[in-house]
């Protein structure tokens, strides 16, 4: 285990370590300084005034046995009472083991030569001393605030209170400034799913400032590269696509079945192919649409004209309120639906939704995918040759657009070998 281990992992954390490790230190050693200092001169200085006035009290008796102490007492602001032998009770006295009794027990050092006895006195903040003299014991009974002050607790609590409240503002403050980073951080990540950041506000300090301005340039050029891009790619389909037509109106007067319907059958398939190229480059384009539940959007697509004469089950385990992007989603489960067709009879969609995740498995009864090219497959324009029919239009795009288009909407994608012995995707969605 190392140290950074057991360290604060957030920004705030850290910070807030940085400046409140510093202030707690610097507190701690006020605070040991005015205990060991000042509060142990303070006691000795309230004990040795109380050992002058026993002294005096002392040396009084000493000059006259029969002096009258009561009219003492109340100048003196203690009791006193006089034995011939050391009361019972004593012996059964546990003495007491406290920096103030033992602050005052040195001090009586200087005028006892036997054994002081000092305890409190239940139920009162009173205690008494009782220490031999001559022939008699005397009784001392003092109020506590005599050896000691409560300034020491009013000390305490006021650097207690006051390092916390320094330490909120301190939280408060850089709450403030670390707030505009996370903000950063929010609009880098939603710009990675593709989505609207038009509400993010430059804001914080003058470094937060820089850095947000160079992002924004950032996110503006590589729009302006999506663009041309899309632009482009638009621009070439629309110019393959002339041709193309031109090439299927000449097939119709083609004689030959055969080689009319082989020749239409490859113009279907680099249409397919421009239209699959056209549609990869448009997933980072922000789609403004409604929203839908899972379930109702599976069964609308179920029942498409497209899908209606397939195979297709759908089996809900668990299902809640939750929505999704409505055109996302459809492009989605189609662009999977799609794929699977092309190699199987049967497909079998499960669908599990829960308060934080929407989970969905599409399965199929095709011939699957090697599992050291599940991954590669999910890469743009990679196509396999052994586990699917080569002789199926695959631009090898649309699991990588089906991919792209769940990091939108917080999604992800996994590919394993499925239960009907073909494959199984499995979608995993946050829910908003």
């Amino acid at each position: 285990m190392r140290i950074k281990d057991f360290l604060p992992q957030s920004l705030l954390g850290r910070t807030t370590l940085i400046v409140i490790f510093p202030f707690i230190v610097f507190q701690l050693i006020i605070l040991s300084y005015y205990y060991n200092s000042l509060w142990e001169r303070t006691l000795h200085q309230l004990s040795r005034t109380v050992v002058q006035e026993i002294s005096l009290i002392l040396n009084l008796y000493n000059s006259n046995s029969e002096l009258n102490f009561d009219t003492y007492e109340d100048q003196l602001k203690f009791e006193v009472k006089i034995y011939d032998s050391l009361p019972d009770s004593v012996n059964r006295i546990k003495l007491k083991e406290d920096i103030i009794y033992e602050t005052l027990r040195d001090e009586l050092k200087n005028i006892a030569l036997s054994k002081v006895y000092i305890d409190e006195i239940r139920e009162t903040d009173e205690f008494y001393i009782i220490l031999p003299f001559n022939t008699k014991f005397f009784k001392f009974i003092l109020h506590k605030n005599r050896i000691t002050t409560s300034r020491n607790h009013i000390f305490l609590g006021w650097q207690i209170i006051s390092a916390l409240i320094l330490i909120i503002i301190s939280m408060l403050f850089l709450k403030n400034q670390i707030k505009p980073i996370i903000n950063l951080a929010k609009a880098a990540e939603r710009f990675g799913k593709g989505q609207n950041i038009d509400d993010f506000k430059i804001s914080g300090a003058s470094e937060v400032k820089l850095a947000a301005n160079e992002f924004l340039k950032m996110k503006d050029r590589i729009l302006k590269q999506i663009d041309q891009r899309s632009l482009m790619l638009a621009g070439v389909s629309h110019d393959l696509k002339t041709p193309l037509t031109r090439m299927r109106l000449q097939t119709e007067t083609i004689e030959k079945e055969v080689i009319k319907k082989s020749l239409n059958d490859e113009i279907q398939h680099m249409n397919e192919m421009l239209s699959e190229y056209l549609e990869f480059s448009s997933t980072e384009q922000q789609v403004k649409t409604g929203n839908i539940n899972p379930v109702e959007a599976i069964l609308k697509i179920k029942n498409d004209i497209n899908f209606i004469d397939k195979h297709i089950e759908v089996e809900v385990t668990k299902s809640n309120d939750s929505l999704v992007n409505e055109n996302i989603f459809n492009r989605i489960i189609i662009n999977i639906l799609n794929n699977s067709i092309l190699y199987a009879d049967h497909i079998k969609i499960l669908i599990e939704m829960s308060s934080k995740f929407i989970l969905i498995d599409i399965h199929d009864n095709g011939s699957g995918i090697p599992d050291n090219e599940k991954e590669n497959v999910l890469k743009p324009f990679y196509r396999i040759d052994k586990s699917r029919n080569q002789n199926k239009a695959n631009s090898g795009l649309g699991l990588s657009i089906t991919k792209s288009l769940l990091s939108q909407i917080n999604g992800t994608i996994n590919l394993e070998d499925s239960y009907l012995g073909g494959l199984a995707v499995k979608i995993k969605i946050e829910n908003q």
